[in-house]
C-alpha cells in the first residue's frame, strides 16, 4: 500500500512539474530591430531588407587612325575630297549606357526575429546573404543575385601598318657586256638594279592598280570576261569579294587606316534615404583619353558624367509605437516581420551638357520601413512573400 502512495505521488509531482514547466515556456514570437550590439542567447533569427544601389556600365569605343602615306595625292590620282584621314590620332567617345539595378544587405536594417518554444516555429525564407524572402511559404522563392560590375582594361591600340606602297617592282635589268678575254661569246647573268623612284611616283602606280582591279571587276559583273571558262554563282561572288578586299587595301593607302576597340567600364552608385535630390560625379570623360575615376588637372578636355537622382514619390510620415500606453501598466509592443514600402525615383546621366540616360527606378531605401502583426509568424495558414529586391511586401496568400 505504501509502495502505491509513493508511485501516486511520484507520477503526481512530474506532471505538476511539467505543467509548471510548460507555462514558464509559453511561446511568444516577436521582431525587434538591431541597433548597436545584440547579445544572442540562442532565442534569436537574424534576417536583414535588402537595399539598391544603381550600376552605371559604360560602353567605350576606343578609335584609332592613321594617316595613309599618300593621302596628299588622294584628290588628284583619284578625284576623292572626303574621308581622308589628316594625322594620325586617337579618339574616344561613348557608344552605350546602361544602368541597372542591383540589391545587397542593408547593414542599417538588421532584425531579430525572437522566439521561445519550438511548438510553431515560422518557417522563413532568406537569400544567400541574409535578407528576407519568404514566411511560411511552402514553395521556395527565388532570390537575387550579387552584382558582377564589368570593369574592363582598356586595350592596348595595336600599330597600323601599311605594307604594299605600291605594285610594280620598280626594277630594270642590266646585262654586262660581253668579255673581250674569250673568243666565246658567253653572257653573264642578268643583275636587277632597283630604280628610285619618288613617292608622287609610288602613289599614281598604286592609283592605276586600283583603276585597274575596277575595270577587271566591272568586266565580272557584266559576264564580259575573257576567260575560256566563265565563272558564275560561288566561283564569282568570291572573285568579286577579293577584287573589292584589295581594291580596299590599296584605297587606304590614300584614305588611311582604322581600328576600333570597344571595352566597358562600370561604376556603382549607393542612393542614399534622406535627400529628396541627389547629384553624383560618376568619373570623368575625356574625347582624348578616354574615362577616368579622377579627374587630371592638367587635362582641360574632361567633362565630368553627372548621375541625378530625384525622388519622385514621397511616403508619409510614419511614427512606429513601441509602448503600450493605452493601459495603465505601459509594456512595450511587439510586432512582426519588418518590411519595405520602397520609394520611386528619375535617374538622368549627361556628360558635357548631353544627355545620355534618362529611366525611372523603384529603391527600396527611399521609401519607409513599417512591420507586420506578430501573429503572421507563426500562423500557418498564410504565407508572406516579399520582393526579393527591394524587400517589400509582395503577398499574403492561403496555405
Amino acid at each position: 500500500m505504501n509502495r502505491l502512495k509513493s508511485a501516486i505521488t511520484i507520477v503526481t509531482l512530474t506532471s505538476a512539474t511539467v505543467a509548471f514547466g510548460q507555462k514558464d515556456v509559453e511561446t511568444s514570437y516577436f521582431v525587434t530591430p538591431v541597433q548597436g550590439e545584440i547579445n544572442i542567447d540562442g532565442h534569436q533569427v537574424l534576417y536583414s531588407l535588402p537595399a539598391n544601389s544603381l550600376m552605371v556600365s559604360l560602353k567605350i569605343e576606343k578609335t584609332v587612325k592613321a594617316k595613309g602615306p599618300y593621302a596628299q595625292y588622294a584628290e588628284k590620282y583619284l578625284n576623292i575630297t572626303t574621308g581622308i584621314t589628316d594625322e594620325t590620332s586617337i579618339t574616344y567617345s561613348i557608344e552605350n549606357l546602361k544602368v541597372e539595378r542591383q540589391s545587397q544587405p542593408d547593414t542599417s536594417q538588421l532584425y531579430a526575429i525572437n522566439f521561445i518554444g519550438f511548438d510553431n516555429l515560422p518557417m522563413v525564407q532568406l537569400n544567400a546573404d541574409g535578407t528576407i524572402l519568404a514566411c511560411n511559404c511552402q514553395r521556395p522563392i527565388e532570390g537575387y543575385k550579387p552584382a558582377k560590375p564589368q570593369n574592363c582594361v582598356e586595350p592596348d591600340a595595336q600599330p597600323i601598318n601599311f605594307f604594299d606602297m605600291g605594285v610594280k617592282p620598280f626594277i630594270i635589268d642590266a646585262e654586262e657586256e660581253e668579255s673581250e678575254e674569250d673568243s666565246v661569246e658567253v653572257k653573264k647573268p642578268k643583275m636587277q638594279q632597283p630604280v628610285v623612284t619618288t613617292e608622287e611616283e609610288n602613289a599614281a602606280a598604286a592609283a592605276a592598280f586600283i583603276r585597274k582591279i575596277r575595270k577587271r571587276r566591272l568586266k565580272l559583273v557584266a559576264g564580259m570576261a575573257e576567260e575560256t571558262n566563265p565563272v558564275d554563282g560561288k566561283a564569282l561572288k568570291l572573285m568579286i569579294q577579293q577584287l573589292d578586299q584589295l581594291e580596299a587595301e590599296y584605297l587606304n593607302l590614300f584614305v588611311g587606316k582604322s581600328a576600333k576597340y570597344v571595352y566597358t567600364q562600370s561604376v556603382m552608385v549607393m542612393p542614399n534615404g534622406t535627400d529628396d535630390a541627389e547629384q553624383i560625379t560618376l568619373g570623368y570623360f575625356s574625347k582624348q583619353n578616354g574615362f577616368s575615376a579622377k579627374q587630371d588637372p592638367k587635362r582641360g578636355d574632361s567633362y565630368p558624367i553627372i548621375m541625378k537622382i530625384n525622388t519622385l514619390s514621397s511616403s508619409p510620415k510614419v511614427s512606429i509605437k513601441e509602448v503600450d500606453t493605452s493601459s495603465k501598466s505601459s509594456s512595450s509592443i511587439k510586432y512582426g516581420l519588418y518590411h519595405r514600402i520602397p520609394g520611386t525615383v528619375s535617374v538622368s546621366i549627361d556628360c558635357d551638357g548631353l544627355l545620355h540616360h534618362t529611366s525611372q527606378w523603384t529603391i527600396a531605401q527611399k521609401g519607409m520601413v513599417v512591420p507586420m502583426p506578430s501573429e503572421y509568424l507563426t500562423n500557418h495558414k498564410y504565407s508572406i512573400e516579399f520582393d526579393a529586391e527591394t524587400g517589400a511586401l509582395k503577398r499574403i496568400t492561403g496555405n
